[in-house]
């Protein structure tokens, strides 16, 4: 039997058994313990190499930056590293971590939001590019004498994304400059002696196909705002950087993301324009998306109100079906398919009504019928999975295993006690 989820040489279904990375899941489940994220390093190179095509094709300049806040491990910004790939940070420590791992400061951009005067000292100190995001931070960097590489970012009005959480374009949202003082914004920098080589927009995270048109809309926008910058500064911008937010398909009914649309829109636009710098994008989900599945043992099978299927791992795991209600692929990696399938709700071991895995506690997802000692595969989980993971309930965040060819290696281990509570005193 042939499942959507079913992705060659990564995760498939062999002998009614999930297997990834031509490893049985429940042998690495048993091997490494649970719960326990696992990545698949081949995965990650693919949808690198797949974004590189589809830009290749279309002949224009381009740069990839990793938006490294989906998954900032040192062992896949490595490998992304040796692929090529620039980096995106958001925070002082993300660029401190891109630097450790061998990136060179003129291949990381940072941009932040609220960002402090603290912040900003080591950033300037850090020698990155700045993406401005207000004018107070414009105001701070001036006052502190900043002499390096600045960009503007600014808001196109329009906005993106799977969950209003990740939407980042349109009145309600806090990011970038708006549409009405972005000229201003350009015109105070180069008042301020500050050097702006770039233009900054970002309109959401983990859009699909049908939210490319609208996205195109914001680059031809971003372009006119670009071609009027570079009058007021007297000079062509360096780079346009049209953010990220590129999907993944995480449920059956969606659609693959229309990379070569995306890709092509972009290009078309800028030569339609006569903009010739090159192009910047800021892939996250796309890329460690679904190269990542968190593994849990199932430790408690129960009707109660509802069938209950309880598992050892909650939201300080995975927090995106609580905080988002977002959808992930559930499979039993012990039995993939059986004639008999319960709609059950998938619980954590939190004390919260909200820690499941399911979308919410009202929607049950029909699985096969599950024993306890099952190991459960949460699908798509290496993208902000366990980057947003947290020690709530003082339960330590899993750990993770990179499967690289036929080498599979624990690049981080699961949290002792110790760890949890070293730095609190009594």
């Amino acid at each position: 039997m042939n499942h959507w989820w079913e992705i060659p040489k990564h995760q498939t279904s062999r002998n009614n058994q999930l297997w990834i990375a031509n490893q049985k899941a429940t042998r690495l489940a048993k091997q490494f313990q649970t719960p326990l994220f696992v990545y698949n390093a081949n995965r990650i190179r693919e949808n690198y190499r797949r974004l590189c095509e589809a830009f290749d094709a279309t002949g224009a300049p381009y740069s990839i930056h990793y938006a490294m806040k989906a998954n900032p491990h040192p062992a896949i910004l490595a490998l992304l590293r040796k692929l090529g790939a620039r980096i995106d940070a958001v925070s002082p420590n993300e660029v401190r971590l891109a630097k450790q791992t061998g990136f060179s400061p003129e291949k990381i951009f940072f941009t932040g939001t609220s960002v402090s005067n603290d912040d900003l000292t080591e950033l300037i100190a850090s020698g990155v590019l700045i993406n401005i995001d207000s004018f107070s931070q414009m105001r701070r960097l001036t006052e502190k004498k900043f002499d390096g590489n600045a960009s503007i970012r600014w808001n196109p009005g329009t906005g993106a994304g799977i969950h209003d959480h990740t939407i980042t374009g349109g009145k309600f949202i806090k990011f970038g400059i708006p549409e009405k003082f972005i000229l201003k914004a350009f015109q105070t920098a180069r008042t301020n002696g500050l050097c702006v080589v770039g233009l900054h927009q970002h309109i959401g995270s983990g859009w699909l196909g049908n939210d490319v048109q609208k996205f195109l809309k914001t680059v031809e926008k971003t372009i006119s705002v670009g071609k009027k910058a570079e009058k007021i500064l007297s000079k062509p911008l360096e780079f346009i950087d049209f953010g990220g937010g590129p999907g993944i398909r995480y449920q059956e009914k969606q659609t693959d993301f229309p990379i070569e649309k995306y890709a092509q829109g972009i290009a078309n636009a800028m030569k339609k324009n006569s903009l010739n710098c090159p192009v910047v994008i800021e892939p996250g989900r796309f890329i460690v998306g679904d190269a990542g599945i968190l593994l849990t043992e199932v430790n408690t099978v129960e009707t109660k109100n509802i069938p209950v299927i309880g598992v050892n791992a909650g939201f300080n795991a995975l927090i995106r079906p609580a905080f988002y209600g977002a959808y992930h692929e559930i499979v039993n990696a012990n039995r993939l398919h059986t004639p008999v399938k319960v709609a059950s709700m998938v619980a954590g071991n939190l004390c919260e009504s909200g820690d499941v895995f399911n979308t919410d506690k009202y929607s049950l997802r029909k699985l096969p019928k599950t024993r306890e000692g099952d190991i459960l595969a949460i699908l798509n989980a290496g993208a902000y999975g366990r980057a947003m993971a947290s020690n709530y309930n003082l339960r330590e965040r899993p750990a993770e295993i990179l499967i690289d060819e036929k080498k599979t290696r624990v690049i981080t281990r699961k949290e002792t006690f110790r760890q949890l509570i070293q730095n609190q005193k009594p």
